[in-house]
């Protein structure tokens, strides 16, 4: 019956893990999408709306080095102020989204999320549609800002772009911490000009690149400065006054140290006589630590398939008996797997939880991981009072290792 659960549990929550871990997290996607393109935009046909059709300014993709220039010289052709901007963006280049933001303040432009939808002679905006990362913080250069119920704020850390992809499998330079932290203090100060409680800039900073992006909720939203008119095309749009005291604090998920040692990269190890291509990684909630795990692929029985292992140390908190693992799945691209929980149970010391799961995956997933694209290894996990992690690992060494294991297909 527990398997049966656990099978349901992984195969129903993943809409919300499959649907953003089976593809490259939305940061990485936004590297092979068009450079932010503005275009005016009246609603339509006049006949539909008549004297009530709406204009606004469509700002659609990725925020690349140019993108303020180009505002620039899309608001030369035409003034720009007052006007609204509708946002549909995942993100993209943090110094040219700065500048992009003070833009849109200085014009004194409202901003929405939301997506221009054209259907033949028929030109609408829907309130589905996502701003993600950097595109917060443009969305706070707006005076007055709207975010429709239907619509996704999603946030993270900032991270050197160059290193997002295996962050955990890289070094840093002195230089590039500087970079950094400079760019942070910008970030930072950019959200307290803009009128945004500086808590957003804490609530991003903490998901680390290999956790899901995390969604404000509208509470977060109202609260925190982001969404603060009714509407932004009622010429007699209410700002939403001074933001509502928190309900409650927020607590960050309960964690112990760990003297777990995590490696850089995939490597092949030993496993009792048995050559396997194994990955460690810290395993957090939020960017705070609360164990590692291991994952290796060991040669199977027969050609095309590969047994799975994954070892968990998980620090214990007071009720042992709910943080014990209850699902464990992996995904690459479309392909995805269950594994087995053999055990889950408190070490010698009674302060981590030792969980072992097993499982078998095609190669049809090893070739998916070594796709030219941007590709990512989705490690998901719950436990049974359904605390979910989901870490993105990179695969830096894999194809190496991969080679060195020559198990033939």
């Amino acid at each position: 019956m527990r398997r049966i659960t656990a099978i349901a549990a992984f195969l129903l929550w993943p809409q919300v893990i499959l649907a953003e871990t089976a593809s490259p997290p939305p940061q990485e996607q936004q590297l092979d999408r068009p450079a932010m393109r503005f275009e005016w935009v009246r609603e339509g046909p006049p006949e539909r709306c008549r004297d009530k059709c709406r204009e606004w300014i469509s700002a659609t993709g990725r925020i690349v080095p140019t993108t303020p220039t180009d505002f620039e010289s899309f608001a030369a052709a035409r003034s720009v102020r007052g006007a609204t901007i509708v946002l549909d963006s995942g993100g993209g280049a943090v110094v040219p989204g700065l500048a992009l933001g003070r833009a849109f303040r200085k014009a004194g432009v409202s901003t929405v999320v939301g997506r221009t939808i054209r259907e033949g002679g028929n030109v609408s905006l829907s309130s589905r549609a996502s701003c993600n990362s950097m595109c917060v913080f443009l969305l706070l250069g707006g005076v007055k800002r709207h975010v429709p119920e239907e619509a996704r704020v999603l946030v993270h850390q900032i991270w050197p772009a160059s290193k997002r992809e295996d962050a955990t499998a890289t070094t840093y330079t002195a230089t590039q911490m500087l970079l950094t932290q400079r760019t942070l203090g910008q970030v930072a100060r950019y959200t307290v000009d803009m009128g945004g409680d500086v808590e957003l800039f804490e609530i991003a900073t903490r998901t680390p690149p290999w956790e899901n992006l995390r969604p404000l909720t509208r509470d977060e939203l109202r609260r925190l400065g982001v969404h603060n008119a009714d509407t932004v095309f009622d010429a007699q749009a209410r700002a939403g006054g001074p933001p509502p005291p928190p309900t409650a604090p927020i607590v960050a998920p309960r964690a112990a140290p760990t003297d777990q040692p995590v490696a850089l990269g995939w490597s092949v190890v030993n496993r009792s006589g048995q050559s396997a291509l194994a990955r460690q990684h810290v395993l957090t909630i939020e960017g705070l630590q609360i164990g590692a795990f291991e994952i290796s692929f060991e040669c199977g029985e027969r050609p095309g398939v590969y047994q799975v292992r994954y070892v968990e140390h998980r620090s214990a908190s007071s009720e042992p008996e709910a943080d014990r693992l209850d699902a464990v799945g992996i995904a690459v691209q479309r392909e995805r797997a269950l594994l087995k929980v053999e055990s889950s149970r408190l070490d010698e010391g009674g302060k981590r939880l030792v969980s072992v799961a097993r499982g078998t995956v095609a190669q049809a997933m090893l070739d998916g991981f070594l796709a030219p694209e941007q590709t990512t290894l989705a490690v998901a996990t719950s436990t049974a009072k359904k605390a979910r992690t989901t870490t993105r690992i990179g695969r830096t060494g894999f194809a190496e290792g991969l080679a060195k294991l020559s198990c033939s297909r």
